[in-house]
């Protein structure tokens, strides 16, 4: 049980990074996934419901997150919410994303059902090349 909330906590942290975490602590796939979206979700939503007033903060104190807003600006452009929300969890990681895509005017809903479909899916990915990965090679 504690290495699942260690990976989980990671994930509401650092995304992505929770699953390797996961692999070292020897916890089987399945329940590295489910650490890890579960995690990354709970932080996501977090972020979406406290993110608008932090964005404000951030955008005021730093340069940085301009730029990114504008890079999610032409994504959504492209792809829209879809597409950032499918996208956004890899790179440029859950918590970028939404803030800028809150940042950028998205609805707040439609971008929590679309990063959660992109949580699922892409470290259901992540998680499976991974795990074969580390199969073939035998580390």
């Amino acid at each position: 049980m504690g290495d699942f909330l260690t990976v989980m906590v990671t994930a509401l942290l650092s995304g992505g990074f929770a699953i390797p975490t996961g692999f070292l602590l020897d916890m089987p796939a399945l329940a590295t996934y489910v650490a890890a979206c579960a995690g990354s979700v709970v932080g996501m939503v977090i972020f979406a419901f406290v993110g608008g007033g932090l964005r404000k903060w951030v955008v005021r104190r730093m340069k940085q997150p301009e730029e990114a807003q504008e890079k999610v600006a032409r994504v959504l452009g492209r792809w829209g919410v879809r597409g950032l929300g499918l996208v956004g969890p890899i790179f440029p990681g859950v918590t970028v994303s939404v803030l800028a895509g809150l940042a950028a005017g998205v609805d707040r809903n439609e971008l929590i059902k679309w990063m959660t479909l992109g949580i699922f899916g892409l470290y259901a990915l992540y998680v499976a090349g991974l795990a074969l990965l580390i199969e073939i090679t035998g580390v």
